[in-house]
């Protein structure tokens, strides 16, 4: 019986990724496709996106005001067909207040970047499980859908 509500309480705490994120060539990547005939050009807009060519490049440092995540960068890559895009995001990097230590007369500094793969792959090449109700690409995966969202401009007449 005891191992019974043990397994229950072990299923309901361990969460699968967010299906955006897979892996290709042992780097995970987000993807999304959006149903949108707007002209690409609007997501030059966004203060967040700073564009390297019409289709490509990162993200500005940002955590998106939610105190649950570490400020992170990444490259992306945009394609279009007809009324849809679709987004990928990779080399995804978090940054951390570098904490200093100082012990019998020797100073250093712990890492303050690491990547999304050092956080998310298992030694078998393949996207950890989060557990005890934090599953960071859960969090992240709101945030990433809406800064690729193209906002539609509110016509006003004042």
């Amino acid at each position: 019986m005891r191992s019974i509500v043990l397994f229950c309480f072990f299923s309901v705490c361990v969460y699968s990724q967010n299906k955006n994120f897979v892996i290709v060539d042992k780097q995970i990547v987000w993807q999304n496709v959006y149903e949108d005939s707007t002209d690409l050009k609007e997501l030059k807009n966004n203060t967040r996106l700073d564009f390297k060519t019409d289709s490509t490049g990162y993200i500005k440092k940002t955590n998106f005001e939610n105190k649950r995540l570490n400020q992170l960068t990444g490259e992306f890559k945009i394609e279009s067909k007809k009324d849809k895009y679709r987004v990928s995001v990779f080399n995804i990097k978090f940054y951390v207040e570098p904490i200093g230590l100082y012990s019998g007369g020797i100073s250093m500094q712990t890492i303050s970047e690491f990547t999304i793969e050092k956080s998310l792959i298992k030694s078998d090449g393949s996207i950890k499980k989060t557990s005890m109700g934090y599953n960071l690409t859960e969090t992240l995966n709101p945030h990433l859908v809406d800064l690729f969202t193209i906002k539609k401009k509110t016509k006003s007449d004042w």
